[in-house]
């Protein structure tokens, strides 16, 4: 796991990306089901690769060990599982 002060976890599917900030340890190989270790509280904002704001606000992050992952939908009537675009 490689200590940083900023990662970004996820780009969207537009022009956004949700950015980690402050001190943690992620699993660099691996952040799309990876583990984030938060060091000490983090922020984390959902942002435009400029570093502008994007739809919500930023959201605190409470020290401990966190997962990251893919959301997924189910459609019962196409028996499908979709990607949850954000």
């Amino acid at each position: 796991m490689k200590k940083s002060n900023k990662t970004t976890i996820l780009l969207g599917e537009g022009i956004h990306q949700h950015t980690l900030y402050g001190s943690h340890r992620v699993d660099a190989d691996n952040l799309t089901f990876g583990e984030v270790d938060v060091l000490d509280e983090c922020e984390l904002r959902h942002e435009h690769p400029n570093g502008s704001f994007g739809e919500h606000k930023t959201l605190k992050i409470e020290t401990g060990n966190w997962r990251t992952g893919q959301q997924v939908e189910f459609n019962p009537f196409q028996q499908s599982i979709g990607r949850v675009f954000d």
